[in-house]
């Protein structure tokens, strides 16, 4: 599996976290437990259940991979390393078919708040 957390460059150049957001096409509704996402374009739906319709929900908030993987943690009682191989799938998942978009985050000391 890929790893869609944290990508680094080479020595001179920070960090970088990728943000996520949902793509503009991917409509979606919530459902009791479930969110229901079209696709605008392509006219197909997907179906997100449990802990995958709150990480649909983490991703509108625009947070990166290793945010969601914390906040799932604090919310349900999964190991972290179980919760960054599955979340890390699905979102490779929602990626491929174009849903959830990635921009870098740039972090760097001279960014932060000292």
């Amino acid at each position: 599996m890929a790893e869609v957390g944290s990508v680094r460059s080479g020595p001179a150049q920070p960090p970088v976290e990728m943000r996520l957001r949902l793509a503009e096409h991917a409509h979606y509704v919530r459902m009791d437990d479930q969110v229901i996402v079209a696709d605008m374009r392509s006219g197909r739906y997907l179906g997100l259940d449990g802990v995958g319709a709150r990480l649909w929900e983490l991703i509108g908030e625009q947070l990166g991979p290793e945010a969601i993987v914390e906040r799932l943690h604090a919310e349900y009682e999964v190991s972290v390393d179980v919760l960054r191989r599955d979340v890390g799938e699905l979102l490779q998942d929602l990626l491929r078919r174009h849903l959830v978009e990635q921009e870098p985050n740039i972090v760097s000391s001279a960014m932060s708040p000292t």
